[in-house]
């Protein structure tokens, strides 16, 4: 999170819910052209119209089955695995009927989950700012719009001035529903983050991401681990006490 990021909203029309990631947009774009190249073939062709009917509702049917295999390969593909990141998952799937302040605790929770410390403000007297994240000893203003419609100005001027207040070095809005045109150019005018939808997601695979790396050294530091001093008083008396099946020493 440093300097004037704008994540899918920068993407997306003003208006537009965000949430969708690039796999998805390439996914749904390419079963779009594909249907308008078969349309133009069939309009273009001599063939009689009952023929080409049949060929657009066959076309029709293999581009929509192509793209229905692919959206469930790619929902397959990005469902986390790991228990933080499936929990962190779930809430989120729930986003819309979270209020204020769930949603805020949501947040904060997921900075926690990818190794940084959250304190979450909230409340009159925040001063624009509910979440506050440590990262690595510098401070970063958060506010969090859980709304129906994209964001407007308003939480880009509050969390510029909270972060001041509360002398943080970065000031972020994280509001899944995308940002107005005016917002985004507000953002890049005072250095203010933007985080919609899509990035929510790109951190839960990044949580889930990290929770594999953390599981695969624990095995490794398992596999490294020194003898004990149980199994190592165990050998001692293995070797006092022979099996009695043992052949006898020489």
């Amino acid at each position: 999170m440093s300097g004037t990021v704008v994540q899918g909203a920068e993407r997306r029309q003003a208006g537009a819910v965000a949430g969708s990631s690039r796999e998805l947009d390439w996914i749904l774009g390419g079963g779009t052209l594909a249907f308008v190249l078969l349309l133009g073939f069939v309009s273009s062709s001599s063939m009689e119209l009952t023929q080409g009917l049949k060929w657009l509702l066959g076309g029709l049917l293999l581009i929509g089955s192509i793209v229905a295999t692919l959206l469930v390969a790619w929902h397959l593909w990005n469902r986390p695995t790991t228990p933080t990141a499936r929990e962190l998952s779930l809430r989120f799937e729930a986003v819309r009927s979270m209020s204020g302040a769930q949603f805020e605790v949501f947040t904060a929770d997921l900075f926690r989950a990818m190794g940084d410390q959250a304190v979450v403000l909230g409340g009159a007297g925040d001063q624009g700012v509910d979440v506050i994240v440590n990262r690595r000893g510098e401070r970063v203003a958060v506010q969090c719009k859980n709304h129906r419609r994209p964001v407007g100005n308003r939480p880009v001027q509050e969390v510029y001035a909270g972060a001041q207040h509360h002398r943080c070095v970065e000031a972020c809005v994280v509001a899944p529903a995308g940002y107005t045109r005016g917002a985004i150019a507000l953002a890049r005018s005072t250095g203010v983050s933007l985080y919609d939808a899509d990035t929510v997601r790109q951190w839960i695979r990044k949580v889930d991401k990290l929770e594999k790396e953390r599981a695969s050294e624990s095995e490794i530091s398992d596999q490294n681990t020194p003898i004990t001093k149980e199994i190592a008083e165990a050998r001692k008396r293995a070797v006092w006490h022979p099996h009695p099946d043992d052949p006898p020493k020489s």
